[in-house]
C-alpha cells in the first residue's frame, strides 16, 4: 500500500532528530519505501494485517532549516507500532547539491509500474507483488513543493 506523509513528528519517530529547540516537523522531501504487509487474519481487513516497513528518508526541519538523511523500520498494525532509526545523518552541503542528490535517488528508479505526478509530488510504484499471504510494495516518492529546495530555480 502506497501512503504519503508530508510531515513526521517526535511523535511519529518516537524522538527528537532536530537539535533546534521548536517542536519536531520535518518536512519530507523524498523517500524511498519497502512495505512487506502480511496477511495474518485477512477475514479482519487491515485489522488482522502486520506491515513491515523499510524507508530511506531525506527531510528538512520545518523551523531551522536542517537536512537529514534518515533510515527507519516501521513494524506493527492497527493497533500497536513500533518504529526504530537505524540511522541519522545530517546534511551539510547547498540546497541545489541537496536537490541533484534527491533527483538523482528519483531518477535512477526507471523502471516503475506507475507513476503518479502532480503539482506538489510524484511517486513511482517500483515493484508490487501479491499472493494469499502478503503484499509486497517497493515506491519511492518526491516532494515537489518545497520553496527552499527550489529557491534558486524560482529566482532565474
Amino acid at each position: 500500500m502506497v501512503t504519503v506523509t508530508k510531515y513526521l513528528t517526535q511523535v511519529d519517530l518516537k524522538r527528537k532528530i532536530c537539535g533546534c529547540n521548536e517542536e519536531e516537523k520535518l518536512k519530507i522531501l523524498f523517500k524511498e519505501v519497502n512495505e512487506s504487509e502480511l496477511r495474518i487474519k485477512p477475514e479482519k481487513g487491515m485489522t488482522g494485517a502486520y506491515i513491515l516497513r523499510e524507508e530511506k528518508i531525506i527531510a528538512s526541519c520545518n523551523h531551522c532549516k536542517k537536512v537529514y538523511f534518515l533510515m527507519t523500520t516501521f513494524e506493527g498494525g492497527i493497533k500497536e507500532q513500533y518504529i526504530s532509526i537505524d540511522s541519522v545523518e545530517l546534511f551539510d552541503g547547498s540546497m541545489r547539491q541537496l536537490r541533484q542528490v534527491i533527483n538523482n535517488m528519483f531518477d535512477e528508479h526507471d523502471s516503475e509500474i506507475v507513476t503518479v505526478a502532480t503539482d506538489d509530488h510524484a511517486i513511482k510504484v517500483l515493484d508490487k507483488y501479491e499472493d494469499e499471504e502478503k503484499i509486497v510494495t517497493r515506491y519511492v516518492y518526491l516532494n515537489r513543493e518545497d520553496k527552499d529546495l527550489y529557491k534558486d530555480l524560482l529566482e532565474d
